[in-house]
């Protein structure tokens, strides 16, 4: 009989309690018996001594809400005689006090009753229902405290800003989790004790309160420590055995873990390795098992995050040198990944070539045959599609070959080796975005170094190349030289071919200088129809042998554009490191000088200048300076308007805003002085004062103008505080921002990709409009639709030149009118000059108009432009 009930208890032990080892069901039945005994015993105590603990800690609340009562009005007055200081600096004055300030002392605004007016923020009670408590110096309405200061302002307060009074840590009863808390009313609560003083002077309590179980919980941990003494006799012959031979047979396992655990916890999954499973088959070691295969795929998948994290970060940092990024990538996958060698090449399919490849270092220490990685970026050359992953396997080795597309130009081609390990899906998945990565990284190199139409180094980028190269020179005492060339009558070809075929002349021209430069040197599009020609360790002779080659090439190349042959003829002016200068700065300005007198000197001409030349050139310069310097400290810069049409309404909606110089009698155009100001950074001077006169003008207007168009000079755009500048001025006059609009040109668009962006998200954020000035058609303009956030495109005049006569310039515009109505911009023609050609723009959905048409600019606004039409 005593066996089966014995039987019995450890079938109910297995069913009931899912207990299967010898071990687990000891330590089961110890614990159900001491916890048995524990209950009990502790249910008595607890029952004997609760009433009593509640009676206390009804003593100590109390006591608490009496501190706490003197701590509130304490705190009161401190905020009353700040309140005064305030109001009485506020007064004197006359200047709004900052929110800051009141928050400080904990005000969350002061209401004079006498003058009906707020200082700070404004409460949602009326000034009706805040004196309704006049016979209260201290009120609760709410979530808020009025302080009333003899009616004559009233303080208010959030209850937030005395939680550090209601702190219920701050109290003789902490242990037990108390609330505090200021209500109009003083109710009890059946499952809590409750304390409570009325506020003097006040329409409120301030109570404290501690849940019943909160002391009834505490009590019975105490009783229960209590009775474990009593009954400890009980267990000590269990606890003997226990600690001579059961601990070690049962626990062991669990210590095992629960320290190897804490390790990983504390220094990282790599740090240890569960192995109980080497040593058993118990339950423990099937836990130790399961632990250790996911300890490694946490391992790898943190790993894999890892990498994908660094190739972010470093995809910023290493922008400008791809070759280094690819090459840490390497690396990082084949650590990732445990593979033999990685292998990754940028691949050109005009040139059908590795641009670069880079070779992991693991694979540089392997044995993999370079027959096998040819094998593999051959067949990846092959593959017709854009994007590829293939997995295959050779012997004992396993292959990933990726193709990626970067641009119709580049592929990234990767092939990663591993031994006796096949490459799993996760693995493929951390591949493809760290070459996403990579494809991104590269776009983004293209996007700020490169110009998009010839390829060649962007302004920005040539610029930044040279740079480094004089400080070259100056340290290893090398020659260098540049060569400035530009395309004489460019426009010319623009006018009378159109834009396409002038961006087509840009790129074969490209193609020529590149061909005759060395592979130190580099190549740059530093303006419209403007290149630079960067070459380190060059005397000034050798680079003018080599603009003359340049030159002659050209003039003799005839440039075969589908029905057209096109002559071109450029100039070009060199300069050296020492002979012209020290610094980029004065070298460029030595060739800039030298090419501006082949120009003059009647184009298709090669000029190197010596010292006394520039010298002579730039006292003429400084003269013009010195003009403009007079004009601006004489206050002779003016701000002149040039109407803008809607062709729908022939209304004048807005004004071009230009700068004049005023000479005596005499307006002076902005075209006569505009490089000069450019050139000695006078520009940015010229664009405040038209901007500050702008306003003050418009600020004595009953209308502002919708549209109001300024010009944005590149020193401007590069410092974004001046925007935020402007949008001061403009606000501080209460000049509407949205009727505002800043024009930016291809020029500073070529030469500041990353920077326009930034000052066109900044503006637009705050509600100026942009406005893309002087476009074009053809690659090199429409790609900046695409780059910029913009509003408005001004055509150039080149396209609306007897546009009524000329078909092709006709299907150009409407087919930029269409581009615009599709993504919400609108088109406006520069330049009309006949009503032919306004009729002409008005059919092609052109939406507005400016030009001698309706008027030259003024300095007053025109109202009505009908007449003169």
């Amino acid at each position: 009989m005593k066996n089966n009930k014995i039987v019995r208890l450890n079938r109910i032990l297995e069913k009931y309690f899912k207990v299967k080892s010898y071990g687990q069901k000891v330590v089961l039945i110890l614990v159900l018996l001491f916890t048995l005994s524990f209950s009990l015993v502790s249910g008595i105590f607890a029952y004997l001594n609760l009433e009593k603990e509640y009676r206390n800690v009804a003593d100590a609340l109390n006591k608490a809400v009496e501190i706490k009562t003197d701590l509130l009005l304490k705190e009161f007055r401190e905020i009353e005689n700040n309140s005064k200081l305030l109001i009485t600096t506020f007064k004197q004055s006359d200047k709004i006090v900052d929110y800051s300030l009141l928050k400080k002392f904990k005000i969350y605004g002061i209401f004079l009753a006498n003058e009906g007016r707020y200082i700070g923020r404004k409460v949602n009670i009326s000034p009706a229902d805040i004196k309704g408590y006049k016979n209260y110096r201290y009120a609760l309405v709410g979530n808020n405290l009025i302080i009333n200061m003899n009616g004559i302002y009233y303080i208010f307060l959030k209850k937030r800003s005395l939680s550090h009074i209601l702190d219920p840590n701050k109290s003789f009863v902490s242990d037990y989790n108390p609330i505090f808390m200021l209500e109009t009313r003083f109710k009890k609560y059946r499952s809590f004790i409750c304390e409570g003083k009325h506020v003097p002077n006040s329409n409120f309590y301030l109570i404290g309160c501690v849940e019943k179980g909160s002391v009834t919980g505490k009590e019975i941990k105490k009783i229960a420590v209590e009775s474990i003494s009593l009954f400890s006799t009980l267990f000590i012959l269990g606890f003997i055995m226990y600690h001579t031979f059961f601990r070690y047979v049962l626990l062991y396992p669990i210590q095992r873990l629960k320290k190897d655990i804490e390790k990983m916890n504390r220094e990282g999954l790599e740090s240890v390795k569960f192995t109980l499973q080497m040593y058993g088959e118990d339950e423990f070691a099937q836990i130790s098992k399961v632990l250790e295969d996911t300890r490694k795929k946490i391992l790898k998948h943190q790993k894999g995050m890892a990498l994908v994290l660094q190739t972010t970060s470093k995809m910023i940092s290493m922008t400008n040198d791809i070759h280094r990024f690819s090459l840490f990538t390497v690396d990082q996958l084949d650590e990732l990944l445990n593979a033999e060698g990685t292998v990754l090449c940028l691949y050109s399919k005009l040139e059908d070539r590795c641009v670069f490849k880079v070779h992991s270092d693991n694979y540089l220490k392997s044995t993999i045959p370079s027959s096998l990685e040819k094998r593999e970026f051959l067949k990846l050359t092959k593959i017709p599609e854009k994007n590829k992953m293939i997995k295959e396997r050779d012997g004992y080795r396993y292959l990933l070959s990726i193709k990626k597309e970067v641009s119709d130009e580049y592929s990234i081609l990767l092939v990663t080796f591993k031994k006796n390990e096949p490459i799993s899906d996760e693995d493929m998945n951390y591949l493809d975005m760290v070459i996403s990565h990579l494809v991104y990284s590269i776009n983004l190199l293209n996007l700020a170094t490169y110009d998009p139409l010839t390829k060649l180094y962007n302004r920005r980028a040539i610029v930044e190349y040279a740079e480094k190269e004089v400080e070259r020179s100056k340290r290893y005492n090398h020659q260098f030289s540049i060569i400035l060339l530009d395309i004489d009558d460019f426009k010319g070809i623009n006018d009378t071919y159109g834009h396409t075929i002038g961006d087509i002349v840009l790129k074969q021209l490209a193609e020529i200088i590149k061909n005759e430069v060395r592979d130190i040197d580099r190549v740059g599009r530093y303006g419209g129809e403007e290149f630079i020609i960067v070459l380190p360790e060059t005397k000034t002779e050798n680079a003018f042998k080599l603009a003359e080659r340049i030159r002659t090439k050209i003039l003799e190349k005839e440039f075969n554009i589908g029905d057209y042959k096109i002559s071109i003829t450029i100039s070009a002016g060199i300069s050296g490191f020492r002979t012209h200068g020290d610094t980029f700065e004065e070298i460029l300005q030595a060739a800039d000088l030298a090419l501006y007198q082949a120009k003059k000197k009647g184009k298709n001409q090669v000029v190197m200048l010596d010292r006394e030349e520039i010298s002579q050139i730039l006292k003429e310069e400084f003269q013009s300076k010195n003009f403009l310097v007079n004009a601006i400290q004489e206050d002779r810069i003016l701000p002149y308007f040039q109407p803008i049409v809607d062709l729908n309404t022939l209304e004048v909606v807005g004004y071009e805003i230009l700068a004049r110089v005023k000479e005596g009698d005499r307006v002076i155009p902005a075209y006569r002085f505009i490089t000069t100001a450019i050139k000695f950074g006078i520009i940015l001077k010229i664009d405040e004062i038209i901007q500050k006169k702008t306003v003050q003008f418009l600020s004595k207007q009953e209308k502002i103008p919708q549209m109001l168009f300024f010009n944005l000079s590149r020193p401007y755009i590069q410092d974004i505080q001046h925007i935020a500048n402007f949008v001061e001025l403009l606000e501080k006059n209460g000049i509407p921002k949205e009727n505002i609009i800043l024009e930016i040109t291809e020029e500073e668009a070529i030469s500041e990709i990353t920077v326009v962006k930034e000052a066109i998200r900044i503006a637009k954020s705050k509600g100026i409009r942009f406005a893309l000035d002087d476009f074009g058609v053809g690659y090199s303009t429409f790609s900046y639709i695409k780059h910029f956030d913009i509003d408005i495109i001004k055509l150039d005049g080149s396209l609306v030149k007897n546009i009524h006569q000329d078909r092709d310039n006709q299907i150009i515009v409407g087919g930029i009118a269409y581009i615009c109505r599709e993504k919400g911009i609108k088109l406006l023609a520069e330049m009309v000059e006949t009503q032919e050609e306004l009729n002409t723009l008005k059919e092609l959905g052109v939406s507005y108009a400016q030009g001698f048409i309706f008027g030259r600019a003024k300095s007053e606004f025109t109202q009505k432009v009908v007449e003169e039409t």
